[in-house]
């Protein structure tokens, strides 16, 4: 636990942060930090008062649609709290949920059977405060975490196997190496070096041939 401690660092403020470290070090430190530098609210109670809205803009908050992250659950009359700290990528066929049940780290794998069509929302609209895609398909490229593109190495035209590399991202002075899901062609590319860049973008689209 000691060197957990230590290589958790000053993000790590419970025993909590500690395990939930050890058990997924790469999106516990994506967590630990965005809590640090304040960019979510641990709970809806730390979220600061919004000011009253027009009907307008209640309308497009609605259509946004929320992400709530943290529970509570009642199960066969046992109530648990239940909090998400981490997720894969939507695209995953099982996608896994890091999350906390009463304080105890677990993943579950998640796979989608069937969905429905949120009104108002549409699939090819790009994530909020960027002009890129939002990455839908097998082929668009993203990143699990946000970071920055320290290289990109592919160009348009490109025929590339599964597993190539094609992007290298730096995230909590980490190094990442992007991989291509699939075999085939570059078709766009949407980023360039010093690009800062979010999970769900679509930073490369790559067509099978």
């Amino acid at each position: 636990m000691d060197k957990l401690r230590e290589a958790a660092g000053d993000l790590a403020s419970s025993e909590e942060d500690v395990l939930t470290y050890a058990m997924f070090p790469e999106i516990a430190r994506g967590f630990l930090d965005q809590r640090a530098a304040g960019s979510f609210a641990d709970s809806p109670a730390d979220s600061p008062a919004a000011p009253e809205a027009s009907a307008q803009q209640r309308t497009d908050m609605t259509e946004r649609r929320s992400r709530p992250t943290e529970f509570k659950v009642t199960l066969h009359g046992e109530p648990y709290h239940i909090k998400i700290t981490g997720t894969g990528h939507r695209t995953q066929d099982n996608r896994p949920f890091y999350l906390t049940v009463d304080g105890v780290p677990e993943e579950v794998l998640v796979e989608t059977l069937d969905e429905i069509h949120a009104i108002g929302v549409s699939e090819s609209s790009s994530v909020k405060g960027s002009k890129r895609p939002r990455a839908t398909r097998p082929g668009d490229v993203t990143t699990s975490m946000p970071g920055t593109i320290i290289e990109v190495l592919v160009k348009v035209d490109d025929e590339i196997e599964a597993g190539t590399p094609v992007l290298i991202t730096e995230a909590m002075k980490m190094e990442t190496e992007i991989q291509s899901p699939i075999a085939g062609k570059v078709t766009a590319i949407h980023v360039s070096k010093g690009d800062r860049v979010n999970p769900d973008e679509t930073l490369v689209e790559i067509t099978t041939s």
